[in-house]
């Protein structure tokens, strides 16, 4: 049971082209991922180390995935459950729909992040962000020491 949140979704925003959400990080939590934290992250979401990303280090999310922004790790989770939802509905067989984010501090000292993605139904984006903060929640938590 989550005894304290994390990181917090103050606002969601549904555009055109995609859903703008405002996070807070709580003062005094992690702010970064940890080796642990990826981990966790690889055995309940195994495709986000491989999703293409733009970074310093490499290509990919996983070049990153051990010391990114806890922000930069929920936009990743959104993005995969949008895909695992994407596959499991019958307008998802095959099509190969790319979703796409973005994630920047708007006030990095007071922990406030934007982060944006793509989507193809409002209502799922919605869930994947409820649920993609769940999880973080959760597994900042249980790899805290």
């Amino acid at each position: 049971m989550q005894t304290r949140s994390v990181i917090e979704v103050e606002r969601l925003t549904v555009r055109p082209d995609r859903v703008v959400c405002d996070v807070v990080v709580a003062p005094g939590a992690p702010r970064c991922s940890s080796p642990l934290l990826a981990d966790h992250i690889r055995a309940a979401f195994p495709d986000v180390p491989s999703h293409a990303c733009v970074n310093d280090d490499g290509d990919t999310f996983g070049a990153v995935l051990e010391r990114t922004s806890l922000p930069h790790v929920l936009e990743h989770l959104v993005i995969s459950l949008l895909a695992r939802a994407e596959a499991a509905s019958a307008r998802g067989a095959g099509d190969g729909m790319v979703f796409v984010g973005t994630t920047e501090w708007t006030d990095e000292f007071a922990g406030r992040a934007r982060v944006e993605v793509s989507f193809t139904d409002d209502l799922v984006a919605l869930r994947a962000f409820r649920d993609a903060t769940h999880f973080l929640n959760d597994a900042v938590l249980t790899c805290s020491p």
